[in-house]
């Protein structure tokens, strides 16, 4: 056993180190994760950014929509609307281009 600890070179030594230290910076980084979490418990929940979206003002209306729901709505007009509605949502919803 002797004969191994005496042949390690610097560089050896240096690699055995940096392998035992790994985890001991583990313990390190969780407990100041823990410190953090807990602090910010401290000061109460967060609360997400409120959106400020104007209205969205659609071509149809609810009842237009059951009608085509229910297939009782075929006119091209309606068809067009329907198509400008679907389309004004996606831009809403950052989908669309």
């Amino acid at each position: 056993m002797d004969a191994l600890w005496s042949s390690m070179t610097p560089q050896d030594w240096i690699a055995l180190g940096l392998v035992a230290m790994v985890p001991a910076l583990m313990v390190v980084a969780i407990c100041l994760i823990r410190r953090e979490v807990r602090q910010a418990a401290r000061h109460g929940p967060v609360e997400p950014p409120r959106s400020t979206a104007s209205p969205l003002q659609l071509k149809t209306t609810a009842a237009q929509r059951e009608q085509w729901r229910m297939g009782k709505q075929r006119h091209p007009r309606a068809i067009a609307d329907l198509a400008d509605d679907v389309e004004t949502l996606l831009k809403r919803g950052g989908v669309g281009g």
